[in-house]
């Protein structure tokens, strides 16, 4: 596999190849998706002994000094006191085929298991400039030293002297964690595991009733405070009242006959598929079965 050796400052050859990148682009804040930490931390449980940390590709998007970090994958990499090497060659073709399951996502940038950035992060740093005009590098401390999960988000600059010492130096960039609203019931069920040893099933009734119970305790809170404005012991807030506003027209005026009917036509498609699904399971258990005995 192709390598990169740990020398400093960088090569010539990688040097020309960073001088030949397109211009730089503008990052102002990054947000990552949940899973792109979730895939980092489960890269650093899955390690080899010998690595001390884990590297990887970010896959995203940018929109007008936004970077959006939606993807990532590992990157197999070897890295000792005295040098660091990377497969270069699985890191380009697993970008590409990234791309081709979605084509509006590209090279963004890289992550590291840790919170330290040295000469190898600058190295690595080089290659990923090839990729992509402004590559992010994000830091995970994954052995939440400071009692949690410390996250950082960084671009890089070129310093030096031009013909002779070249390096980079990395600039914070403010960064959000955000996920889809669709996210926020997997994210509610992972938080719950915390402190428990025994992983729970994941019912889908469960999750429906959670989630009303939920709802149903926030819409209190809301009529709780709305009935303090109108009794005048709470002041009033035009922002919240737009916001609010905008809740209820959101909600289409159904009556209940009506999302009973629904809820019964949503139920008979999801019977029909796992129904499917059975039936598909059982054919194929008899064909395995069939092949073995002839």
């Amino acid at each position: 596999s192709s390598g990169i050796n740990a020398e400093w400052p960088l090569r010539p050859g990688v040097r020309m190849a960073v001088e030949g990148r397109s211009v730089a682009l503008p990052v102002r804040k990054v947000i990552i998706h949940p899973v792109v930490l979730f895939n980092i931390v489960d890269n650093y449980e899955r390690r080899n002994d010998n690595n001390k940390r884990v590297i990887g590709t970010l896959m995203g998007r940018y929109d007008k000094g936004t970077v959006y970090v939606t993807e990532s994958f590992a990157v197999p990499h070897q890295e000792t006191e005295e040098e660091v090497s990377m497969d270069m060659e699985y890191a380009m073709r697993i970008g590409e085929l990234q791309k081709k399951v979605n084509t509006s996502m590209y090279t963004v940038g890289w992550y590291s298991s840790g919170i330290i950035i040295n000469e190898y992060s600058s190295l690595i740093h080089a290659f990923y400039k090839c990729q992509c005009p402004t590559p992010v590098h994000l830091t995970v401390d994954t052995q939440l030293k400071e009692q949690k999960m410390k996250i950082n988000t960084h671009i890089s600059s070129q310093i030096g002297v031009k013909n002779g010492t070249e390096g980079c130096i990395f600039t914070p960039v403010s960064h959000t964690i955000t996920g889809a609203e669709a996210d926020q019931v997997s994210l509610k069920f992972f938080q719950g595991l915390r402190g428990n040893k025994k992983t729970p099933n994941f019912n889908d009734q469960e999750q429906i009733i959670t989630s009303c119970s939920e709802m149903i305790a926030q819409i209190n809170i809301v009529m709780g405070h709305v009935k303090k404005v109108l009794s005048g012991e709470a002041p009033s807030d035009k922002e919240l009242g737009r916001q609010l506003m905008e809740v209820v027209q959101s909600i289409p005026n159904l009556d209940g006959d009506t999302i009973t009917n629904m809820l019964n036509s949503h139920m008979q498609d999801l019977l029909a598929v796992e129904y499917l699904t059975y039936l598909t399971r059982q054919q194929l258990a008899i064909s395995a079965r069939i092949n073995q005995i002839l």
